[in-house]
C-alpha cells in the first residue's frame, strides 16, 4: 500500500511539474508572439507614415523636456516628440560629442574630431572609424539637396537628397583631412613616414578604391 502511494505521488508530482513546463512555455511563445506582432505593426505604421505627407507629429521638432518615471526616477537630457498616430512618446538622448571617445552603434564606430572641410575650413564633426591607429581611417557621410527646377526638358525636376561619402585620414592630433582619391594625393597625406611613398608607388593602382586605400593606411601603421 505504502510503495503504491509512493507511486502516485511521483506521478501527481510529474504531472504537475511538466505542466508548470508547458504553463512556462506557452507564456514564452506568448510573449515572442507578441513581441513580432509589434514589430510588424511598427514597420507597418512606418511604411503607412512614409507614403503620407500628412504631420503625425504635434510638435515635428524635437523639444526638451523631463520624464518623471514611477520608481522616482527622473531623466533629464533627453529630447522628445508625441507621434499622434502611434500614440506613443518617442524621445532621443542630447549627447554631449566633446566628451565622446568612440560610440559604437551595431556594427559601427563612431568618433567626434576637428576636420579640414573642402575648403579649408576647420569643423567638427562626426566621423566612422573604419581603421583605428597611429593613422585613422574615417568615412564622412553629409546629405546632399539637389533643388527641383522646372525648366529641365520641359518637364521639370522634383527636387531630391542623396547621401554623399567622403574618406578622411586623421594622425595623431592633427584635424583630419580629405582623401582627394588619387594617388598623389595619398602620397603626400602619408610622407611622414620613410617608405610609404616608395610602397604606395610600387601598388599597381588604376583607381584608388576604399580597399586599397585601407591597406596602405594598415601599412603606414604597421612600420
Amino acid at each position: 500500500m505504502k510503495k503504491i502511494f509512493i507511486a502516485i505521488l511521483i506521478s501527481c508530482s510529474c504531472s504537475l511539474l511538466f505542466g508548470q513546463e508547458g504553463l512556462e512555455t506557452r507564456d514564452v511563445y506568448k510573449q515572442t508572439s507578441d513581441i513580432a506582432r509589434q514589430v510588424r505593426m511598427n514597420q507597418d505604421t512606418q511604411i503607412g507614415m512614409k507614403k503620407s505627407k500628412l504631420n503625425f507629429f504635434l510638435d515635428t521638432e524635437w523639444k526638451g523636456g523631463v520624464m518623471f518615471q514611477k520608481d522616482s526616477v527622473v531623466l533629464n537630457n533627453y529630447l522628445y516628440r508625441y507621434n499622434i498616430y502611434t500614440d506613443q512618446i518617442e524621445l532621443r538622448s542630447v549627447v554631449n560629442p566633446n566628451k565622446i571617445d568612440i560610440v559604437s552603434i551595431g556594427s559601427h564606430k563612431f568618433i567626434f574630431i576637428e576636420f579640414f572641410s573642402e575648403d579649408s575650413i576647420l569643423n567638427q564633426g562626426y566621423f566612422e572609424l573604419l581603421i583605428n591607429g597611429e593613422c585613422k581611417l574615417l568615412l564622412r557621410r553629409k546629405i546632399k539637396f539637389i533643388e527641383g527646377r522646372d525648366d529641365i526638358d520641359a518637364y521639370g525636376a522634383s527636387s531630391s537628397t542623396s547621401i554623399g561619402e567622403s574618406l578622411f585620414v586623421k594622425k595623431g592630433d592633427e584635424p583630419a583631412v580629405l582623401i582627394e582619391k588619387s594617388k598623389e594625393d595619398l602620397k603626400e597625406i602619408l610622407s611622414d613616414k620613410k617608405g610609404v611613398v616608395d610602397y604606395i608607388d610600387k601598388q599597381l593602382i588604376i583607381f584608388l578604391t576604399e580597399k586599397k586605400i585601407k591597406e596602405i593606411v594598415e601599412y603606414y601603421n604597421e612600420i
